[in-house]
């Protein structure tokens, strides 16, 4: 399973499944972005999505079944990857994904000025709202450890401003562009949704699909949340693990 993550991702968001995974034949290749858990940052997008490619390929190599899954903003990740002419040929999750609704939402318009992320990393480092976003997109309780490091993944995320200034209208058309270039790059995706998301809304999906001239298959699962890899690690698994034996 190769993961791409959201913004503010961290190793820890898969520590549970690693643990569901042990003495399994998968094995899971959390792609490091540059700018994440104290990496440098990446000095433009083409830098960023290059060194992605490069680790994506790298993991894609060898015998037996592959799938990509994405989810959050690493959705538009493996698209501009698969745009590129890359991993089109593996199967592609994309979960909850932040696509084309970047040009529609007012959250990603005002996270381009720089006030805005100064005052984002201080509202995520805030008790309170920690305390607001666990019971709100949290399914199941978990421990202060997970807690404390899902929220250091966004405060040691040096590429967050990064990837609301280079994810823009003008990449969503040269995207559309490149995509319709390649009609193969649009197969072979298929779309998760958890009954229960309050970060990403279906809306996004109509948005992408619309843009795209493409319609993909979706799954819903009613009792998932964003987080589906946290909350319930040993159902995500098996259902990545169904996903990927009948693809």
């Amino acid at each position: 399973m190769i993961f791409l993550g959201g913004n503010g991702h961290c190793a820890a968001r898969l520590a549970a499944a690693r643990v569901v995974l042990t003495g399994s034949d998968v094995d899971l290749a959390d792609i490091a972005y540059p700018g994440v858990e104290g990496r440098p940052r990446a000095t433009d997008i083409e830098t960023f999505l290059g060194s992605v490619a490069g680790e994506v390929a790298a993991a894609a190599t060898g015998e037996g079944r592959r799938v990509v899954y994405a989810t959050g903003i690493g959705g538009l990740v493996a698209l501009c990857l698969r745009a590129r002419g890359q991993v089109a040929e593996v199967p592609l999750i994309l979960q909850a994904p932040v696509l084309w609704g970047l040009e529609r939402r007012f959250m990603p318009r005002l996270m381009r000025l720089g006030l805005a992320q100064t005052a984002v990393s201080r509202v995520f480092a805030s008790n309170l709202f920690q305390r607001h976003f666990v019971r709100r997109h949290f399914m199941r309780p978990s421990s202060r450890k997970m807690r404390a490091a899902f929220f250091e993944g966004y405060a040691n995320c040096a590429a967050l401003p990064d990837l609301f200034a280079w994810f823009t209208p003008t990449l969503l058309r040269q995207l559309e562009e490149e995509l319709a270039a390649r009609p193969a790059a649009l197969q072979g995706v298929t779309i998760w949704w958890g009954g229960r998301d309050r970060v990403v809304t279906p809306r996004e999906l109509r948005w992408t699909e619309d843009a795209l001239d493409t319609k993909w298959p979706v799954s819903f699962f009613p009792g998932w949340g964003h987080y589906p890899m946290i909350d319930e690690p040993e159902a995500w698994v098996r259902a990545v693990d169904r996903h990927s034996a009948r693809a």
